[in-house]
This record gives C-alpha cells, sequence and structure tokens, in this order.
C-alpha cells in the first residue's frame, strides 16, 4: 500500500521534469527572441487516451489549451497520428488560440504500442495577416489574419517534410524565424517522446498506468474537497472588454455565474456579449483556460496541472459570443486583451465566493506592443512582439507587485540590449509608472512604462485594456490609473488608442504606460512604514482624488 501511495507521486515529478526538459530544449534551439527569451511558449505530456497528464509551469493561458489538443487534432484527422510523425496547425478551434501560436504534437510509440504523446504551443513572430506580428487590428475575418492550416505531417516516418516547412516560410514576414523555431518545436517533442518512453519503461506499462489513473483521480478529488466547503453558494459578476464599433466606444460585456453543488462548479458566461467583427474573439478553449487559471489561483495553487481538473467543473459559454466566436471571426487578440477580461471577470466573481480572500482587479490585458517594417541595416523584415507588465492587484495582506505579468501570462522580459540589438528602435527609458497604483491599506502594483524611438518607418499594432475602465479595488481599495499610449512626432503629441495598428514614421518616439493594479482596504489604514518605503522609492500610490 505504502508503495502504491507513493509511486503516483513518483510518476508525477518525472511527467513533470519530461515537460520541463521540452522547454529547455525549446529555448536552446529556438531563432526568434519571443521564443528564446520572452519564452513564450507551453509544454505538455500526454498518455496514450490523449489525456493531459502533466504541463510544465509556462503560460497559464495554455493551460486549458493544451489540455484537449491532442484529442481535437485526432478527432479532426479522422484517424491516430501515425508512428515516428509529428502533426503541426494552428487552426484556432482546434488549437483554442490565435494564428501565431502554433502547435506541434508528436505520438510516444515503443514496439508497437502508444505509449502517449507529447506537444507545446510556441508563439511564432508572423504568419502574415494585413501587419507585421499577424495580430493586426482592422480586421473583421480570420482570412485577414494570416495562415491558418488543417493538422499536417511535419515530420513523416522520422523525416521532415520540406513542403510544410516551406508553406509555413511563404505565408511569413520572417521565414528564417518560422522555419527556425518550427524545428526547435520539433527538437523539443523529440526530447519529450524520449524522456516519456524511458519514464514509462522504468516504471513499467502497466504500473504506469495506474500511477497516472492514480494522479488524475486524486487531483480530482483534492479539488472536490475544495470546492465541497462552497457548496449551495452561487455569485454572478459583470465586467466589461473595451471596444469600439466606428467613432463609438462599445462596453462589450463579460457576465460570469459560478455555482457550486455536490463539490462540483458551474461556471456559465450566459449575457457575455456576442461575437463581433474584429478580433477580441475568442475560441471556447481560452475561456475554460482562464476558468482552469482562475480555480487553481483562488483554491489551491498547488494543484497538478492535469484533465483531473475538469471532471469536477463545468463550463457554459453562449455560442456566437465573444467567449466561444465561431469561425470565421477573427480572434488575434483573444489571449492578450479577452483572456485577461474573462479572467477579471472570474477573479470579481470568486471575490464574492471567497469574501475571505478578496484580489483587487490586475492591469487587465498583457499590453501587447508589436512593431514590424523593413530594417535599413539589414534590408529584411523584422518583426518585433512583446507584452508589457502592469500592476499587479493588491491581495488581503500584501500588496500588489509592481510591473509583473498579472494572471494569464508570465512571459519574461525583453533586455533593451536585444531589442535594441535585433531591431531598428532605441529604447530611451523603462520603469514603473509612479502614481499609477491603487491606494488601500495594501496598495496595488504601479504599472510599467517605456520608451521607445522608431529608427525606421514601422508599422505598429497596439493590445491594451483599461483605458477608459479602470482596474477596480476590493474591500473599499481605490481602483488604479488606467493605461495610454502615446506617440511624439514631427506632429505633436498624439494619444492612440488601446487597440490599433497605425503607421508611424522613423523618428517617433512611442510611449507606452501600463495601467496599475486596484487597491485593498481602507487608505486610512495603511502601515506608515510602508508608504515612507515607497516614497523613498520614488513611488506613490494614486491620488485619491485623481479621477
Amino acid at each position: 500500500m505504502v508503495e502504491d501511495a507513493i509511486l503516483p507521486e513518483v510518476v508525477r515529478h518525472g511527467l513533470q521534469a519530461v515537460a520541463e526538459e521540452m522547454g529547455a530544449a525549446l529555448i536552446r534551439t529556438a531563432y526568434s527572441v519571443n521564443i528564446r527569451d520572452r519564452r513564450d511558449f507551453s509544454c505538455g505530456v500526454f498518455d496514450a487516451q490523449a489525456q493531459l497528464i502533466a504541463q510544465a509551469e509556462h503560460i497559464p493561458v495554455h493551460l486549458g489549451l493544451l489540455s484537449g489538443v491532442v484529442g481535437r487534432v485526432v478527432a479532426d484527422m479522422g484517424a491516430d497520428l501515425p508512428a515516428s510523425s509529428m502533426i503541426v496547425t494552428n487552426n484556432p478551434w482546434l488549437t483554442g488560440s490565435h494564428l501565431p501560436d502554433v502547435v506541434v504534437i508528436a505520438p510516444v510509440d515503443h514496439e508497437g504500442v502508444r505509449l502517449g504523446y507529447v506537444a507545446n504551443m510556441a508563439h511564432q513572430v508572423d504568419v502574415g495577416g494585413m501587419a507585421p506580428g499577424s495580430l493586426a487590428l482592422g480586421v473583421s475575418d480570420i482570412m485577414q489574419e494570416g495562415l491558418r492550416v488543417p493538422p499536417m505531417l511535419l515530420m513523416r516516418a522520422g523525416s521532415l517534410d520540406e513542403t510544410v516547412l516551406a508553406l509555413f516560410r511563404l505565408g511569413s514576414r520572417t521565414p528564417d524565424m518560422v522555419a527556425g523555431d518550427l524545428l526547435a518545436q520539433a527538437a523539443a517533442n523529440t526530447i519529450g517522446a524520449r524522456r516519456l518512453a524511458e519514464l514509462v519503461l522504468r516504471t513499467g506499462q502497466a504500473e504506469f498506468d495506474g500511477a497516472v489513473t492514480a494522479l488524475l483521480d486524486n487531483t480530482t478529488l483534492r479539488l472536490k474537497q475544495r470546492l465541497a466547503a462552497l457548496d449551495g453558494r452561487s455569485v454572478t459578476f459583470r465586467d466589461v472588454l473595451e471596444w469600439r464599433e466606428g467613432e463609438h466606444d462599445v462596453d462589450l460585456a463579460i457576465h460570469v455565474r459560478l455555482g457550486v453543488k455536490d463539490s462540483n462548479l458551474m461556471v456559465d458566461f450566459e449575457g457575455t456579449s456576442g461575437q463581433v467583427r474584429g478580433p477580441v474573439n475568442a475560441p471556447r478553449f481560452i475561456t475554460t483556460s482562464c476558468v482552469l487559471y482562475t480555480v487553481k489561483a483562488m483554491l489551491d495553487p498547488g494543484l497538478p496541472s492535469n484533465a483531473g481538473l475538469l471532471r469536477a467543473i463545468e463550463v457554459r459559454t453562449p455560442k456566437g459570443s465573444i467567449v466561444d466566436a465561431d469561425p470565421p471571426f477573427p480572434v488575434g487578440l483573444c489571449t492578450s486583451i479577452t483572456s485577461s477580461r474573462v479572467c477579471d471577470a472570474l477573479l470579481g466573481a470568486f471575490d464574492q465566493l471567497l469574501p475571505d480572500h478578496q484580489i483587487a482587479a490586475s492591469t487587465g490585458s498583457m499590453n501587447a506592443l508589436i512593431v514590424g517594417g523593413t530594417d535599413p541595416a539589414t534590408g529584411r523584415a523584422y518583426s518585433y512582439v512583446e507584452t508589457y507588465g502592469g500592476g499587479q492587484g493588491a491581495l488581503s495582506g500584501r500588496d500588489g507587485a509592481d510591473g509583473i505579468h498579472c494572471n494569464m501570462t508570465n512571459t519574461a522580459n525583453s533586455p533593451v540590449e536585444f531589442i535594441e540589438r535585433e531591431y531598428p528602435m532605441t529604447v530611451l527609458h523603462y520603469g514603473l509608472v509612479n502614481g499609477s497604483a491603487g491606494a488601500g491599506q495594501f496598495r496595488g502594483g504601479h504599472g510599467l512604462t517605456r520608451g521607445i524611438r522608431l529608427e525606421a518607418d514601422a508599422a505598429v499594432t497596439l493590445h491594451l485594456d483599461r483605458t477608459r475602465h479602470e482596474p477596480w479595488g476590493a474591500e473599499g481599495g481605490r481602483p488604479a490609473r488606467g493605461a495610454r499610449v502615446t506617440a511624439v512626432g514631427d506632429d505633436g503629441i498624439t494619444i492612440l488608442p488601446g487597440k490599433a495598428t497605425v503607421s508611424l514614421a522613423k523618428g517617433t518616439m512611442l510611449v507606452v504606460e501600463t495601467a496599475g493594479g486596484g487597491g485593498w482596504g481602507d487608505s486610512t489604514m495603511r502601515d506608515p512604514s510602508a508608504a515612507r518605503a515607497d516614497a523613498e522609492n520614488g513611488l506613490a500610490p494614486r491620488a485619491e482624488d485623481a479621477r
């Protein structure tokens, strides 16, 4: 019995090591700054029934996407993956994400027996579309967003299919970068497949299968135990995503109801706004990712990331809505904006479900800046893609973190030296936005600011929210300051929309200021030593009357 209790934990850590080593291999072999340095990717391990059994702690928004991706791809193909093959696709209604997030899947076999699968999802810097980075505003159809491929054989019988690689090269402004990153994804899967096979054979097939069953069952049981204390409770929350129809600002509602019954959680998005002719729609799977992340964050952060999580959760999404969009509606901002806004709505609902563990709203988007064009030094196309951190919402007993990626993303920072080496841009300043944090007994985190001078004409795409609606506070805490972007050029200073694709001339200075995080509690109760520490660091929360 002792051995039976121990083996699932041994296997769990072994599976986690497989996923982590896949990520390390991808970092070492990737071509782009986006994957190599910012680490915008995730890796997962699956059993022979295509159930997610381990996922490395990479990108939170990918949790629900990877969970069912192998099963969806197999169903779409109408047949299982051939041995010694790798499948590649970026179809959002299979991957759950936008077109730049490309998924590569590999089966794992030994002596004709299917042991499982490994897969990774990585953000490619350009797959075509209307503007560099493949995440443009001004689109009304998925066809305008770039290359979309069904499941295709990237590897056949252990050999690379050069035709598929050529297809991705032809569809990208940065063909060498995309090809190099695709090969890096394949290399990461090769490592993962080898390590998973070694783990299964070392454990023994029957013992491994039993350990995986126990692992998934234990994850479900552990979540149900957390939910049992909430049985019978039901709450609702409404937040909005900022949008613009023609010349008019529009608020797209995200409405969520949480209910707990018989130790199961029901999450219902009925009342959420319908899909729009713009790229803020999301496939259903990304909404599920937001649910899984929030459940882990609010109920039990130590829960393993595997298919057992979903057994105690029912997610209901209205078809044809911004949280369950139909093709061919565009989805380019589903990760950078929509996932963050869905997450905030869920956190607002959990604040009511768990009133003793409230957290204020954070920066509210991934604050993406995408710059592309032709580098005059090389004559070649480039695509700079980065998401900027902001202020984290304050918690009961703790200030929010300053200048950090919040909730659905945790990508790394692009070093200034890399930016200036790789792209025709000069970084003029980089720091925190003083006065952007929401005041409270515990203040929110401060937003980030970065000033960049363009050294060549460029197409610039912005993905920011919270420009009109400020991040809210909790337990009487004050809201934080919202986001804004300004362009300084020969024509003076221009305030740019939070969501836009614009052409800017060489010499323009672009200044991004991300939103802070809301405060928690009455600001008059703040510890004087904490206020002094902020002052010593040249920081202060937003003034109470600054609205």
